[in-house]
Parts: structure tokens; sequence; C-alpha cells
């Protein structure tokens, strides 16, 4: 049963870009089907912004405390396995002769992939910063708490780096969506659901798909049942002017690196395609590098930034650790970071008080 959402209820997460229907169809796995979260598409960003509601988070939170105290080390042995089968799906499907599989065998790689997909995400979520909030306020930490989590930081890492290669759809479903695409006769295969490109393999009839075009939500209060149209667009304009109508021009956010920097802003946007090359690019050196989040997909942008500024994240975060390797100020979670400042305007980074300033 809907219910009505109120946008003041919930925290802004993230938005992925150069997604389709598939990766939001993949996400709506057992854990994320439990949790109270919403997803709104918007075809001018082509990207998917994730939120969750307050409740949950703080519900997360304590799971963070029991995950990091006891769970933790059976997490640890398990996500190497993860990690080494997903390892031999991507480079099967980036090496496997398509066109020799049987769409039967296509169908089998298709499952393979959203299952690895599926068990990523559920693995890589106690991993997330809001799992953090309250061992954050625990001064000091426990000696277990502090070194689960240092050793968490270093496999988060790893586990990023395959899980965006995950997310990138070329890398692994694009090669055998396009040959059942091709057996079948449509090329809008990329925006069906998991269930509906079963139901195109097995011969029934599914409509040609327009979400690549259209505003659509997906949220736990309608059952996970796609809300489209006028009620999708109206919940969109409601969380849009909620959380990203910023006319400041200062943020705060957390400590990740101590330090102070000015320098010329770069806002770094996350695709999981090819544009993420040209973002990249257009950090140069000593630029302060703001980014919802970053991964090791943006490495390099990282190690020619003067400072890190994220949205998101807490102190085992991408953004963290790097920063830390490399020395730099950095500030995470603030937030609106990437709302508040554009190319061009220069700031100053107090990463003493986890201030970032416009001048």
């Amino acid at each position: 049963m809907k219910k009505n959402i109120n946008p003041s209820d919930y925290d802004y997460l993230w938005t992925d870009h150069g997604v389709n229907f598939i990766f939001m169809s993949c996400y709506l796995c057992k854990r994320y089907r439990e949790e109270d979260l919403v997803f709104i598409y918007t075809p001018e960003t082509n990207g998917i912004q994730f939120f969750i509601s307050k409740q949950e988070r703080d519900e997360c939170s304590n799971e963070g405390l029991l995950f990091y105290a006891e769970k933790y080390e059976n997490w640890e042995r398990l996500v190497p396995l993860l990690l080494d089968r997903g390892k031999t799906i991507i480079q099967t499907a980036q090496q496997e002769n398509v066109h020799a599989l049987s769409l039967e065998e296509l169908k089998e790689r298709f499952l393979e992939c959203v299952a690895l997909f599926q068990d990523l995400v559920t693995h890589y979520y106690p991993t997330e910063f809001f799992f953090l909030d309250k061992i954050e306020q625990i001064k000091p930490l426990t000696s277990l708490l502090t070194k689960n989590i240092e050793r968490m930081g270093n496999m988060k890492m790893k586990l990023r780096t395959v899980l965006t290669q995950v997310y990138t759809y070329d890398k692994m479903f694009k090669p055998y969506i396009e040959e059942i695409g091709k057996r079948v006769g449509r090329d809008d295969l990329a925006w069906l659901s998991i269930e509906e490109v079963m139901d195109v393999i097995a011969g029934k009839k599914v409509p040609t798909s327009k979400r690549a075009r259209q505003v659509w939500v997906y949220t736990k209060h309608n059952d996970w049942n796609l809300i489209e149209g006028k009620e999708a667009q109206a919940l969109a304009h409601s969380f849009s002017q909620h959380f990203f109508m910023a006319r400041e021009d200062n943020v705060i956010g957390t400590i990740a690196n101590k330090g102070t920097y000015r320098g010329i802003v770069k806002v770094l946007f996350t695709f999981f395609d090819d544009r993420v090359k040209r973002e990249i690019a257009k950090v140069k050196k000593g630029d302060v590098l703001i980014a919802n989040t970053t991964g090791p997909e943006v490495m390099e942008a990282c190690q020619r930034a003067g400072a890190i500024i994220t949205d998101e994240g807490g102190i085992t975060s991408h953004a963290a650790v790097v920063s830390r390797e490399l020395g730099i100020p950095c500030i995470v979670g603030t937030k609106k970071a990437t709302i508040v400042f554009k190319d061009g305007d220069m700031v100053e980074v107090d990463a003493n008080k986890g201030t970032v300033k416009k001048l």
C-alpha cells in the first residue's frame, strides 16, 4: 500500500550516473527491499538518486555497531571468495564469444551476472558510511572496533574495485544483453527489469520500454512497484526542491584528513560509463576535487587534487582513505557540496574545522 512520502523524513545518499533499468532492477535484491529507501531516476542527468529514511539510517547505524563488533571477521573471510568469482565472471564476459552461445546459455550467463551484482551490493552495504554513524560517536573507540574498521577500509577498496566494474554496464552485462537483443529483435533490453528480460527470452510479449526518457521512482512505500508519469514527476520535484535547491556559499562536513587549502573547484560526477574519463581529465594538478563520492575508477583525479570534498562518506570511505595516503586535506559527508559549488569556483578548505567556503 502506497503511503505519502515526505522528503524531510529522508537523507540524501548519492547519485549514480550512466545507468539503466537493469542496474536498478539488480539493486532491488532482498537486502535493499528490506530497507526504507527511495530511488529517483531523471533522464536529464541519466542518474538515479538514492535516499534513505532517517529512521532506517538510525537502524543501520545500530546494525553497524553489531557488525563491527561481532560479524566483521566472518564478512572478511567471505569477501575474497566473492571477489575471485566477480573477476572470473567479468573476464569471461569480456572475452567470451557470445555469438557461439545458445539463447539458453545467454540467459544463464545473464542470470549469473545478476546474482553477482546482488551478492556484491549485499556484502558492500554494511560498509556504507551511514552504518558508522554511532560508531563515530564513540570516544575513544575500543581496540576491536579500531582494528576492524581499519581492516575494513582496505577490504572495502578491493570490493569497490570489482563492484565498479560490475556497475559499468559495458564491462559485464552488455555482451550478453546485446546478443540476446539481436536474437529476439529488440534494442531496449537494457531498460527492462530482470523479470521482463526473462519474459522476452521466453517469447512473451513485453511492451517497448520508454524508461530511458522519463522520470520514475522506486520506493518501499509502494511495495517496490514502479511509479511513473505525473506522480513520479511530482515526487522527483518535491525531493529536488528539498535537497538540491541550495543557495549557500559554504558547507560543513566530517573531517577525514586535516589541513587547509585554497584552490579552484572541479566537480566530478560519478558515471559508470566512458564519460568518467572526461570527468577525470578535467581535474588538473592542485584543483579542489568535489564529488558525490570517489572510487578506484577516479584515482587518477584524486592524485592530482590539492584537496578532496565529497557529499557522502565517513571515516572509512574511499576519499578518506586516499586523502590520508596522499597527505591532502579531505572533508566528507557534506551532503551538498556538488550542489553548492561549480567548476571554476575558488574555495577555501579548512579540514581542521570541517568547512569549505566560496571565496
